[in-house]
C-alpha cells in the first residue's frame, strides 16, 4: 500500500515525530511511504531529514507551508494536487490545518480516499468566539468525503460530537506513535546546580503551551522547598519569558533533542491550555520522568491512563502536585504507570492498527464509489 502525507512543515514538532514513527512502523510492514512538505520558517529547526531516514521518500513544495497567503495557497493547490495526480496513492493522509485543507480538497477533486488526522485543534484557547466560528464551518466543509483520526476519545468527543465536523461513522480514536527517547548527555547540563530538583518544561514558547503559568507555578513551588528550573523550547514569548524569569534560578536551553532535556529533569511540568497527544509526556514517560499535566483537551485521556498524574490549570495546584512527585517513592510509582502507558503507544504496538484501519478507508472507499 501506498501513503502519501501531506503536512505544511518538518520543524522539531509532534507531527514531524509522528511521521517518522509511522514510516518505522509501517515501511518495514512492506508499505511506501511519501511525505509532501513545506518549508519551515527562518527560525526553526528542519526534521525533514529524521523522516527521511526513518525511510519516508520526501517531496519538498514550499508554497506548502503554514502561512496563509491566497495567490501562493492556490499555487500550492495546484501543485499538491499534480503531485498526487503522479503518485495516485491508496490513501492520502493530511496534518496540520492549512495542509489539510488543501490535501483534503486536492484528494476530493482527485476521488482519492483521504484521512485527515487533527493533532491538536485551533478552535479552543486560541481565537475569540467569531474566528472560531468561521474555522468550524470551515473544518465542517473541508470533513465532507475524508475520514477523520482524533487521538484520543476526548479530542474526538470536542470535534465530531460538540462542534458537528465530518461524519460520525467515518471517526475513530487512535494514538499516534511515539518513538523511544533515551535520555542523553549535553555539555549545557553541567550548568545545572546538581544539589536542587530539576522542574522543566519542553515544548514550545507560544500562548496555547502558557509558559507563564509555568512561570508562575515554579514561583509558588518555590514557597514550598529549593528548586531550579529548565526551559527547554523556543519560540515568540522567548524573550518576554526569560525577562520574567530574571532573578530565578531558570535557565533557558532553547530547543535541544527531548532526551537531553528529560535527563536534566527530575519532574516534568505540562502547563498547557489545549493539547491534543501531548508526545512529551510519552517521551517523558519512556526516559523515567514523572508528568504533571492539567486535565485539558487530550491530557484527560493520558492523565486518566496514568500516564501524567493532573492538578487544576491554577499555580497552587499544579505546585502541590509537582511537590508530591519530587518524593522518590511517589515519583518510581508514577514512572512506572507511565512507563505502562508508553509501551501501548510506540510504532511497533500500533503498526497494525494503522495497517488495518488505512486498508479498512481503501474499501470503504472503494464500496462508496461502486
Amino acid at each position: 500500500m501506498h501513503i502519501v502525507h501531506c503536512i505544511a512543515r518538518l520543524n522539531e514538532g509532534g507531527p514531524a515525530r509522528v511521521l517518522a514513527g509511522l514510516a518505522g512502523a509501517l515501511i518495514p510492514r512492506g508499505h511506501r511511504m511519501t511525505v509532501i512538505h513545506g518549508a519551515c520558517d527562518p527560525h526553526e529547526k528542519d526534521c525533514a531529514q529524521v523522516v527521511a531516514a526513518a525511510g519516508a521518500d520526501l517531496v519538498p513544495l514550499p508554497a506548502l507551508g503554514r502561512r496563509v497567503n491566497p495567490l501562493a495557497d492556490l499555487r500550492a493547490f495546484a501543485l499538491v494536487r499534480s503531485r498526487l495526480r503522479a503518485l495516485r496513492p491508496d490513501v492520502v493522509h493530511t496534518h496540520t490545518a492549512k495542509a489539510g485543507a488543501i490535501g483534503r480538497l486536492a484528494a476530493r477533486s482527485l476521488g482519492l480516499p483521504c484521512l485527515h488526522t487533527y493533532h491538536g485543534h485551533v478552535l479552543h484557547s486560541y481565537f475569540s468566539r467569531l474566528p472560531n466560528l468561521v474555522i468550524a464551518a470551515s473544518e465542517r466543509f473541508l470533513a465532507a468525503n475524508a475520514w477523520h483520526q482524533g487521538l484520543t476519545a476526548s479530542q474526538v468527543h470536542d470535534l465530531r460530537d460538540l462542534h458537528h465536523i465530518g461524519r460520525p461513522q467515518r471517526w475513530r480514536v487512535l494514538a499516534v506513535p511515539v518513538p523511544d527517547v533515551t535520555p542523553l548527555p549535553a555539555p549545557w547540563q553541567s550548568s545545572l546546580d546538581p544539589s536542587l530538583p530539576v522542574i522543566g518544561f519542553l515544548g514550545r514558547l507560544v500562548p496555547v503551551k502558557d509558559a507563564g503559568l509555568w512561570l508562575a507555578t515554579f514561583r509558588e513551588l518555590q514557597n514550598i522547598l529549593p528548586v531550579q528550573g529548565l526551559v527547554c523550547g523556543d519560540g515568540p514569548e522567548r524573550a518576554a519569558l526569560q525577562e520574567a524569569a530574571r532573578g530565578l534560578p531558570v535557565t533557558f536551553t532553547g530547543m535541544v533533542p527531548a532526551g537531553a532535556a528529560l535527563a536534566a529533569m527530575r519532574v516534568l511540568l505540562v502547563t498547557s491550555r489545549n493539547e491534543g497527544q501531548p508526545l512529551t509526556v510519552v517521551e517523558a514517560a519512556c526516559a523515567g520522568i514523572p508528568v504533571v499535566a492539567p486535565p485539558v483537551g487530550g491530557l484527560v485521556d493520558l492523565i486518566a491512563a496514568g500516564a501524567a498524574v493532573g492538578a487544576h490549570r491554577d499555580p497552587v495546584a499544579l505546585a502541590r502536585a509537582v511537590a508530591m512527585l519530587l518524593d522518590p517513592a511517589r515519583a518510581r510509582a508514577q514512572v512506572a504507570r507511565g512507563r505502562t502507558v508508553q509501551r501501548t503507544l510506540t510504532p511497533n504496538a500500533l503498526g497494525a492498527r494503522y495497517e488495518s484501519w488505512y486498508r479498512d478507508i481503501v474499501q470503504a472507499h472503494a464500496r462508496a464509489r461502486s
